[in-house]
């Protein structure tokens, strides 16, 4: 895979946040760029508009509210992308369903264990 590098122009607070959150994570600048370029790319066009519209025009308390529903719907995803997996590969002991109420009791017992 190809890569490139690409600049962008910050105002001298987004940078300050940006520099802070890659110590506070232990993550490079380019390591958070690239997740929020991909994260901003993969949204539909209705969604970056309300983005770009959100950035003319929020005040603070208005931006803190959009990105509290921005991560809770990240960590929804990020919740149901785990689940999926894990339910594809729930029980490779048996191998058995957790379709019944047993099962999943049963499979909740085995995971308590030490």
């Amino acid at each position: 895979m190809k890569s490139a590098t690409v600049a962008t122009h910050l105002d001298d607070a987004t940078l300050a946040r940006l520099k802070q959150a890659a110590r506070t994570e232990n993550r490079s600048l380019s390591q958070l760029q690239r997740v929020a370029l991909k994260a901003l790319l993969d949204l539909s066009p209705g969604a970056r508009q309300a983005l770009f519209a959100i950035d003319e025009i929020a005040g603070e308390a208005e931006r803190r509210l959009a990105a509290k529903r921005l991560g809770r719907a990240a960590l929804a995803a990020y919740e149901q992308i785990i689940d999926a997996r894990h339910w594809r590969e729930h029980h490779p002991i048996t191998n058995d369903s957790l379709a019944t109420e047993d099962a999943i009791e049963e499979e909740a017992v085995r995971l308590c264990r030490p």
